[in-house]
């Protein structure tokens, strides 16, 4: 499993997480909310099946809540961006994370 952690700021509130399963079985992507206290929150898993892609917005949940933690198959082709607000749509600059390999 691969790990990518963010950190809210004052600014960005949303990001939007794009996985992509380009290969023959299903795989998994997990999330959690990092609260102040240290805890993690619940585990959320999103199953992608074979060469589908599924796309979803996390906001921040409360002042509490720090970050985000999310891991996911390797097999998975993965972008994150950050959002200023659910009207807007990302683009290349907005990208926080991705593990897509250019040809």
């Amino acid at each position: 499993m691969k790990t990518f952690r963010y950190k809210w700021n004052d600014e960005i509130w949303l990001l939007h997480v794009e996985a992509n399963n380009t290969s023959r079985y299903s795989k998994s992507l997990l999330y959690s909310r990092i609260i102040s206290n240290g805890n993690n929150g619940q585990k959320n898993k999103v199953l992608v099946k074979p060469g589908e892609s599924f796309r979803f917005i996390l906001s921040r949940g409360s002042v509490q809540e720090t970050g985000l933690d999310i891991r996911f198959d390797k097999d998975l082709l993965v972008k994150i961006f950050r959002l200023q607000d659910r009207a807007y749509l990302p683009g290349d600059s907005d990208i926080c994370y991705s593990n897509k390999v250019e040809n």
